[in-house]
C-alpha cells in the first residue's frame, strides 16, 4: 500500500521514534509505562486510567491474558497523553468522542501502519491475521479488526489515487476544449476580418 500516512499514523511513527521503539512495542510496556511516566498497577477490575495530583496510573484486569491487557494499556496511554477532566463528569458525546479516538490509537499503537507497511503478508486471510497477532502480540480478534482497518486504508488510497487521475485527466481534456474553442474563434474572427477588408 502506497500513500502518505494519516495524522494518527504520523502521530504513531513519531511517538515510536520519541520512545526508541524500532519493532513491536508489548515487549516494553514497562518501560513505555516509565518514560510516559505512568505507573501500572494490576488489580481486579476493569481497566482504566487514573489521574490524581498531576499524577498517572493505569490500571489493568490481572484477569486480562498478556495480549488483552497489552490493548488495554494502549487504549489508556491515548487517555494520558491526549485527553484531560473526569471522564465520569463530562457530557456523554464528549465521552464517546474520547472513547472513540482511545480505540482508534491503540489499533494503530499495538499494530502501527508503518510497521504493517513493511511486512509482508500472507495472501490467505486467516494466516496474515495470524501473523499480525504473533508479530505484535494482540488477540486474534484485535488483529482481524487492525488488518480490515489496514485493507480499508488501502481502498481509501486506491481511490483516492484513480480519483485524482480522473481529474487530471479530466482538467487536461478540458483545456484542450477551451484551446480549441479559442483557435476556433480565432479562425472565425480572421475570416470576418478578412471578409471586411475585402468590402472596403
Amino acid at each position: 500500500m502506497n500513500g502518505f500516512l494519516t495524522h494518527l499514523e504520523e502521530e504513531i511513527k513519531r511517538l515510536y521514534t520519541q520512545l526508541h521503539l524500532s519493532g513491536p512495542a508489548y515487549v516494553d510496556m514497562q518501560r513505555i509505562a516509565s518514560d510516559c511516566n505512568v505507573w501500572i498497577h494490576y488489580e481486579d477490575t476493569g481497566s482504566m486510567m487514573i489521574q490524581h495530583q498531576g499524577l498517572f496510573s493505569i490500571i489493568l484486569n490481572r484477569s486480562l491474558s498478556s495480549e488483552e491487557q497489552w490493548e488495554d494499556f494502549a487504549h489508556e496511554l491515548c487517555h494520558v497523553l491526549k485527553h484531560t477532566g473526569n471522564h465520569f463528569n463530562m457530557h456523554k458525546l464528549f465521552r464517546e468522542l474520547q472513547e472513540f479516538q482511545a480505540k482508534q490509537f491503540m489499533y494503530h499503537f499495538c499494530v502501527p501502519t508503518f510497521m504493517l507497511l513493511q511486512m509482508k503478508l500472507p495472501h490467505l486471510r486467516d494466516h496474515a491475521i495470524q501473523q499480525i497477532a504473533q508479530t505484535f502480540h494482540v488477540t486474534w480478534a484485535f488483529a482481524e479488526r487492525r488488518l480490515a482497518l489496514f485493507e480499508q486504508r488501502g481502498l481509501g488510497i486506491r481511490f483516492q489515487n484513480e480519483f485524482s487521475s480522473f481529474v487530471i485527466q479530466a482538467e487536461k481534456v478540458a483545456e484542450k476544449g477551451a484551446i480549441y474553442q479559442t483557435d476556433r474563434s480565432a479562425l472565425v474572427n480572421q475570416k470576418f476580418i478578412h471578409k471586411d477588408s475585402i468590402l472596403v
